[in-house]
């Protein structure tokens, strides 16, 4: 108290122990609550961003393996229903080629009796390599890069272009770059 006004100051110390008012509790509640949704935002964010890709999934390198020899030719393509593709092995060499049908987006399936691929849903309908035969597709199948390592990890093949069979060296890693693709070939 001072002597000439009889008013109670308080000292610095005293001004920290004053209660918050409920305005300024609201205020300060309402940044915390901000700061907490930005930060839950960020972390959302971030996680829808980064690919989840797990070794043989569709958008990423798929690894056939080794090629210790050469396989039949005549063999019925192989289904890789996770990568979204189909291994095809002709007299010219290995197509990886796109399981979506060119002409809406359906799956299409491989009829061994008619030895040919043939999309349920509109009745397009495909060679084994992939060339359009009939119906409504505007072009041949999407095929996907296929590239072949030798041992010391060093690219010794990769799909053209122009989406031409690849002939793949003995010995050597192939990997199919489904993030890749290559379209087909316009029908005529």
């Amino acid at each position: 108290m001072t002597a000439d006004t009889g008013i109670l100051e308080l000292g610095g110390a005293d001004e920290a122990l004053r209660e918050l008012s409920r305005r300024e509790f609201l205020n300060y509640a309402w940044l915390a609550s901000l700061g907490a949704f930005t930060a839950q935002l960020a972390v959302i964010t971030y996680q829808f961003a980064m690919p989840r890709l797990k070794p043989g999934d569709f958008g990423g390198p798929v690894n056939i393996g080794l090629i210790e020899a050469l396989p039949a030719k005549d063999l019925a393509p192989a289904n890789y229903p996770r990568a979204k593709f189909w291994w095809v092995m002709s007299a010219e060499g290995a197509k990886a080629i796109y399981k979506v049908c060119t002409h809406l987006g359906c799956i299409y399936a491989w009829k061994p009796d008619q030895n040919k691929f043939i999309c349920p849903c509109h009745g397009s309908q495909f060679q084994r390599e992939g060339e359009f035969i009939q119906g409504p597709a505007p072009r041949s199948l999407d095929q996907m890069v296929i590239r072949a390592y030798d041992a010391g990890g060093a690219l010794v093949a990769e799909t053209n272009d122009a989406g031409d069979p690849l002939e793949i060296p003995l010995g050597a890693t192939v990997v199919v770059e489904t993030g890749l693709r290559i379209k087909g070939q316009p029908k005529a």
